[in-house]
This record gives structure tokens, C-alpha cells and sequence, in this order.
């Protein structure tokens, strides 16, 4: 179970389904008044954890030389068991995508066919990144976009996909750090961590100023978690340290675990006057970063 647990890295598992929660009350201005839109929910981490799963079969043979204890190389999970599981897991979340509307399962396949390809091509310092970061802004918009073909959109379309927008440059740079990591960059770290930290905790505090019409003290509550986010990247950043891969490692947990408060920003941005729905998700999504926290002592995120 252990190692089904980690082949999966069950303590992102909280950010996957907050992305499409935050994206269907942020796009709806609350619960929509339809429930299937709920079933963005499950798909979002089928198709999350089916990626990831694709993700380790496709490295085994990088993995057995720099990661020999992860599931597959050390004969926890064998390559073909391990590839079914995946594309189970994509077929359980394009199903469910369906279920809260065709057009969503068109969508979600859209961003089961960039996980894909990051999966099989996308090593590289720019396309893996930006494919990763394409995969996580669609997993928000996911829900946005179920708002508009379900015509339940509460604000200019023009503008709604603003926080899945900035939400995907962040995941992008977070991407970049993580290349970091295991050596596929050789060139010694020097500043670069604290560089690409510090961009993050600005694009993360981005999410907060989104156009919404929600009331100025939510408003105000959603840019001060946002700050407070941006503070922990910011802390793992501070100047003058000597950067190994290990710190390297510990500083994309932290901005992983961020994910959280990203989506949570968005769905506080959600509140309208006499409806709080937003905020309820917020609290609900928070609630996942000390369980994030928790597991990933087991369960490494990266």
C-alpha cells in the first residue's frame, strides 16, 4: 500500500481536487445550481494521479539510476501494472468528466493528452515546464469552462480565465525549481533557486487582485492569504545560503503544498454578497495543507 501510495504521490492528491472545486464556485459565484458540475471533482484526479502514475513508468529506467527506491525500479510495482493503473485512472477521470457534461470531458481530454505528453516528451528546461504548467491552469479552468458552456458564468468571460492564467505561470516556474532537483540541470544552482522562489511568491500574491465582485473585506482576506503564502516561498528563499539538491527538494515541497493556497484564493474571490458558498470551499481546501503536510513526510510530492 505504501508504495501504491507513493507511485501516486497521494499527498498532491488535496491540490488536484481543489483546483476543480476553487474553478466551479470561483466561475458560478458559489455552489452551481447544478450538482453534476461536482463530478469535475473525481475526474480532475483521475486524470491528476493517472499522469503521475504514466509519469513513473516512463522514467523507470532515469529512475533505477538516480531514484532506485521509488515503487518501480525497486520491484515494489511492476512497469506493466503500474502503466494499467494509469491508464485506468484516465478512463475513470474522462468518465466522470462526462458526467458533469460532454464538453467537460472534451476539456479534461485536453488536458489528459498534455499530461500525456509531458509524460513521454517532456524532458527539457522550457517544454516540460510549460507543459506542466498548461496541465495545472487547465485543471482550474476546468471548472470555469464547465461554467460557460452551462451558461451559469457569473462575470465577462474575457476576464474568467485570469486565475487559471496566473495560476499556470506558477506552476510553471515551481516546474522550473523542480528541475533543480535530481541533477537533469548539471550547471552548478548558484542564485537560481532563490530567483525562481521569489518569482512564484509574486505570482502567487498575483492571484489575489483577479477583477471579482466580491465584497472588499473578502477581498482583503483573499490578498492577505495570499501574501501569507507568498511569505513561506519567500522564507525559503532568504539570501546568502549555499543551495544543495536537498534544499532544492524541501523548497518544492513548500511551493507545492502553496498549490493549496492558490486554489483557495480563488474560491474565497468567489463571494458575493448574502452567499459565502466561496468561502466554505476556501475553508474546505485549507483544511487539505496540514493533511499535504502530513503525508508528505511518507509520500514525497516531487
Amino acid at each position: 500500500m505504501k508504495s501504491w501510495l507513493r507511485l501516486l504521490r497521494v499527498s498532491l492528491a488535496p491540490t488536484a481536487a481543489a483546483d476543480a472545486a476553487a474553478g466551479v464556485v470561483y466561475a458560478c459565484g458559489g455552489f452551481p445550481a447544478d450538482a453534476r458540475a461536482w463530478w469535475l471533482v473525481p475526474a480532475s484526479l483521475g486524470v491528476y494521479h493517472g499522469a503521475l502514475a504514466l509519469n513513473d513508468w516512463n522514467d523507470r529506467e532515469h529512475d533505477a539510476r538516480s531514484r532506485p527506491s521509488r515503487p518501480i525500479p525497486s520491484g515494489s510495482i511492476s512497469p506493466a501494472l503500474a502503466l494499467a493503473t494509469a491508464i485506468a485512472l484516465f478512463v475513470a477521470g474522462l468518465v466522470c468528466a462526462w458526467l458533469a457534461a460532454p464538453s467537460s470531458a472534451l476539456w479534461m481530454g485536453g488536458v489528459a493528452a498534455l499530461a500525456v505528453l509531458y509524460d513521454v516528451a517532456g524532458r527539457g528546461a522550457w517544454r516540460g515546464p510549460l507543459l506542466i504548467g498548461l496541465c495545472r491552469a487547465g485543471n482550474l479552468g476546468s471548472g470555469i469552462w464547465w461554467a460557460i458552456q452551462a451558461g451559469a458564468l457569473t462575470m465577462p468571460a474575457a476576464s474568467a480565465f485570469l486565475p487559471a492564467f496566473a495560476y499556470g505561470l506558477y506552476v510553471f516556474t515551481v516546474a522550473r525549481l523542480g528541475r533543480l532537483e535530481d541533477g537533469e540541470d548539471e550547471r552548478p544552482l548558484g542564485e537560481r533557486p532563490r530567483v525562481l522562489l521569489t518569482i512564484a511568491a509574486a505570482l502567487l500574491a498575483s492571484i489575489a487582485v483577479t477583477p471579482t465582485s466580491a465584497p472588499i473585506l473578502v477581498r482583503a482576506a483573499a490578498v492577505a492569504l495570499a501574501i501569507a503564502g507568498a511569505a513561506g516561498l519567500l522564507a525559503a528563499a532568504r539570501p546568502g545560503r549555499t543551495w544543495s539538491r536537498g534544499d532544492v527538494e524541501r523548497a518544492m515541497g513548500i511551493a507545492l503544498r502553496r498549490l493549496l493556497v492558490a486554489s483557495a484564493v480563488v474560491a474565497l474571490l468567489a463571494v458575493r454578497p448574502g452567499s459565502w458558498d466561496g468561502a466554505l470551499v476556501a475553508a474546505a481546501i485549507l483544511l487539505g495543507f496540514p493533511l499535504a503536510h502530513g503525508l508528505r513526510r511518507v509520500f514525497p510530492p516531487s
